[in-house]
């Protein structure tokens, strides 16, 4: 299970905007026993120069997060940035700001739905699979369905994927674990991301370190062929990153050796 377990480098965000913090951070992550990483909100470097730094490392390039509109307007430039770093999952983070700003209707959802579906079969010609990440506003209800409900079924399954994210997941009102099993077929990458309550006030946690049950979502990744468990956490609040990153491998090493 080590070699499945990544870490999603937007919680490194800060130490990876320049080839010089970005080498020393694999550097770090990979001496803690990481194999796979997630490039998500890193600096303008070239996928030649992430693949040379991460193969330096051992480190194995899975994912992305880029924006939408690189999807839709650059593609052919993101197919050669993902194909330079060997990176067969092409993440969206989020889906574009202008559907979140304004209130969702069944109409915009559909618009929507009908980008999503043109860039993922575009980037299917090329052999990368498009993948979608969620947040907890997917789960709002509209028109008695939630809106991830509809991605589910109207998104194209064979070409568009999904990096579910459990801390959303359960910040939404679904049990992660449960939820995960409607995805199967779909998910090479999952989410893990913990949920502790302070003060009465949700936060992001270590995996491990909060309340969410991964024992049953790890169980529930394996069931459904999940190939890689990353690990993500958007504010460490008084923690180092790093710390908070070598915490969280930890902690999903012992829930995957609990749980075989």
């Amino acid at each position: 299970m080590d070699n499945r377990i990544g870490a999603q480098l937007y919680t490194l965000r800060d130490f990876c905007q320049n080839a010089e913090d970005f080498d020393k951070s694999m550097k770090k992550i990979s001496e803690m026993g990481y194999k796979t990483i997630q490039a998500s909100a890193i600096g303008p470097m070239s996928g030649e120069t992430v693949k040379e730094i991460c193969d330096k490392y051992g480190l194995e390039v899975v994912c992305t997060h880029r924006p939408f509109d690189r999807y839709e307007n650059n593609l052919l430039e993101e197919v050669a940035y993902h194909k330079a770093m060997d990176c067969k999952i092409a993440g969206l983070g989020c889906m574009p700001f202008e559907y979140i700003e304004n209130e969702m209707t069944r109409e915009s959802l559909t618009e929507l739905i009908g980008r999503m579906n043109k860039v993922s079969d575009e980037l299917a010609k090329h052999g990368i699979t498009f993948a979608y990440h969620n947040h907890a506003f997917e789960f709002e209800v509209y028109d008695g369905k939630r809106t991830f409900e509809r991605l589910i079924e109207e998104t194209t399954s064979d070409t568009l994927h999904f990096i579910p994210d459990t801390y959303w997941m359960q910040v939404g009102g679904v049990n992660p674990a449960d939820y995960l099993k409607k995805l199967a077929g779909r998910v090479e990458v999952c989410h893990f991301k913990d949920l502790r309550i302070v003060n009465n006030q949700q936060q992001f946690a270590e995996c491990g370190t909060g309340n969410i049950d991964f024992g049953a979502c790890y169980r529930a990744c394996e069931e459904i062929g999940v190939q890689y468990i990353v690990i993500e956490q958007d504010l460490c609040y008084d923690k180092d990153p790093y710390e908070s990153v070598e915490i969280g491998f930890k902690g999903l090493q012992r829930i995957a050796a609990e749980n075989k």
